[in-house]
């Protein structure tokens, strides 16, 4: 798993773009957004740190109390991991909103996302770019991302109020 992290995600685009060719998902949003979803070694290995720092005891104690297995992931550990799930929904959205290689090579001109059409387009006549439409793109383009770090802070805020306290 560390050898994935030392790998740049740029060099799995070509056999992911192979991939896709076949399967026949170039040109639709598909292929981007399961590259968002499984493109990164490092939320994997965010996940099993976060879930390796978790005490055996909570769940021997679970398992006493006649608890099952996914009962367990249910209704303890999901609960607990909310601030390692709100970290890897933003890291993987930001990646995956702040990408410009791989819309541009999975979509079309016609379907394509909002950093792929700034870059691409908005000029005049002349061919110089119209820098009042690319600034209210820009804003346009932050807002999101903005947007899902203020619903993501409170878990943030708990994993820091709670990360001092032995159970």
């Amino acid at each position: 798993m560390l050898s994935t992290l030392m790998l740049p995600q740029i060099l799995t685009v070509i056999p992911t773009y192979v991939l896709f060719a076949h399967i026949g998902l170039i040109n639709t949003y598909w292929p981007w957004i399961l590259w968002g979803l499984g493109s990164s070694p490092f939320l994997s290995f965010l996940f099993r740190q976060f879930f390796s720092s978790i005490p055996v005891e909570l769940e021997e104690a679970a398992i006493l109390d006649g608890c099952g297995y996914f009962r367990i992931f249910l209704q303890i550990f999901l609960p607990l991991s909310l601030p390692s799930i709100a970290t890897a929904a933003i890291l993987s959205f930001t990646s995956v909103w702040g990408d410009y290689i791989t819309p541009s090579l999975f979509l079309s001109q016609n379907n394509t996302t909002l950093a792929v059409a700034m870059s691409q387009g908005y000029t005049n006549i002349n061919g110089f770019p119209l820098n009042n439409v690319i600034a209210a793109g820009a804003v346009l383009y932050v807002i999101p991302v903005i947007i899902l770090f203020f619903f993501a802070q409170r878990y943030f805020v708990s994993a820091i109020v709670t990360s001092g306290l032995k159970g």
